[in-house]
């Protein structure tokens, strides 16, 4: 009865015992698991605050590269603006300078014209005569090589188709004082100086007089050939 009893008091304190003996069997690998645990912990957060540090400094020094683009742009920016300015002022002055050239160039051209007219207006009334180019008397190829002789210095041939030949046509409604009006298709046999508003100073045939006559509307306007020119436009 008695070993009864102790066998099952036994009973119930084996368990108890056989328990405490498996919690306490291995204490190392537990130390060993526990440290390993706290590395890995260490490790990430290690690794963490890394990252952390590598994206807000990249953030910095990220800002203080645009700074620096910023700051360098704007003090660039006046020196930009002088240089645009300087271009600027080049390129007007090359502008006027070619301006200038164009106007004083058309100028000249203008005052070659108008002397041709005043010197053409000079022999109004002076007398046909073939053959002869002035100073007093002219037939019509005459009178053109006469005048721009003076004008210009310019020898003309003293042939109205040979001048024909010599210079470049133009419309009518293009032409200007001191072109040639020839007449006569399929050639030019007589030929006056255009001095505007559709009409010419020309020396017309035997009998007659420098004159101013129509281009159109009378016996030379049927007989119109065209306008030449010799003096730039």
């Amino acid at each position: 009865m008695h070993r009864t009893n102790g066998n099952s008091h036994q009973g119930t304190t084996e368990p108890a015992s056989l328990g405490s003996e498996s919690h306490n069997k291995h204490p190392l690998l537990s130390l060993t698991m526990a440290m390993v645990m706290t590395a890995l912990g260490l490790v990430a957060f290690t690794n963490t605050a890394a990252s952390a540090h590598t994206s807000s400094s990249g953030s910095t020094e990220s800002m203080e590269t645009v700074q620096s683009i910023v700051l360098a742009d704007r003090l660039s920016a006046p020196q930009e603006r002088l240089v645009a300015a300087i271009d600027s002022t080049g390129n007007e002055a090359t502008r006027q300078l070619r301006t200038n050239k164009v106007a004083k160039k058309k100028h000249e051209v203008r005052q070659v014209r108008n002397k041709v007219i005043k010197i053409a207006r000079a022999q109004i009334g002076d007398s046909y005569r073939a053959g002869h180019s002035g100073p007093n008397a002219f037939d019509c190829s005459g009178l053109v090589r006469y005048v721009f002789k003076k004008a210009t210095g310019r020898n003309l041939p003293h042939y109205s188709r040979a001048q024909y030949k010599q210079v470049r046509k133009v419309s009518k409604k293009n032409a200007q004082r001191g072109d040639l009006v020839f007449f006569f298709r399929n050639g030019a046999h007589h030929v006056g100086i255009y001095i505007g508003n559709g009409k010419m100073i020309d020396a017309p045939s035997a009998g007659k007089k420098v004159r101013v006559s129509p281009i159109s509307g009378s016996w030379w306007g049927r007989s119109y050939t065209g306008i030449g020119r010799l003096l730039p436009a």
